[in-house]
């Protein structure tokens, strides 16, 4: 520490001396002027170059302003990354979220049933609701029809709701082996 302080002291006189010879040895002109601005900047540079050097541990002013631009760059592409990480995954999700509802709707349109609900965690299906077509034609027909059809039609339902369940029950193991979720994850509604 000591010899440091020593050698800025030796180059402080030595930059003033040479800085007082070239003023004496330069004739009075229009140059000069000039010339002595020159050398004042030359002079404060040697003052203060020890002291920058003594901040810097040893790094050089032109090292530390590179390290500074390269820790800067490389938080701005991890930053960048990260961002495209997000964005990505997100789209990937949306993605796979689309294309399970694509694949649910077409297995659900075999048995008249459509999708009005999933819940997803992830890559998790969490929970499924699923509602019956609405078709406006049956109801129609079922009002249209007279009381002796009516009297045959209840022995049709109780078959028909029996076939229902059975359907149900179907859509419900299809969907179980297609997604591989648990039965009490599927909810059909009317």
């Amino acid at each position: 520490m000591l010899n440091s302080i020593k050698m800025w002291i030796v180059s402080i006189m030595i930059g003033a001396f040479i800085v007082n010879i070239v003023e004496m040895i330069l004739p009075e002109s229009k140059i000069k002027p000039y010339i002595n601005v020159v050398l004042n900047f030359i002079f404060v540079f040697i003052v203060i170059t020890p002291i920058i050097g003594l901040f810097s541990n040893g790094m050089s002013l032109e090292d530390r302003i590179l390290k500074s631009i390269e820790k800067y760059n490389r938080e701005y592409v991890d930053s960048t990354n990260k961002l495209a990480d997000k964005t990505g995954n997100h789209s990937l999700e949306r993605g796979y979220e689309d294309g399970l509802k694509e694949v649910l709707a077409l297995k659900l349109d075999d048995y008249g049933y459509e999708l009005e609900d999933i819940d997803l965690d992830g890559s998790d299906i969490n929970n499924i609701k699923i509602k019956e077509k609405s078709s406006n034609n049956k109801d129609k027909k079922d009002i249209e029809s007279s009381k002796s059809e009516n009297s045959k039609q209840v022995f049709k339902d109780k078959n028909s709701q029996h076939e229902l369940d059975l359907k149900r029950e179907k859509l419900k193991d299809d969907l179980v082996k297609i997604l591989d979720v648990s039965v009490e994850t599927i909810e059909i509604n009317k």
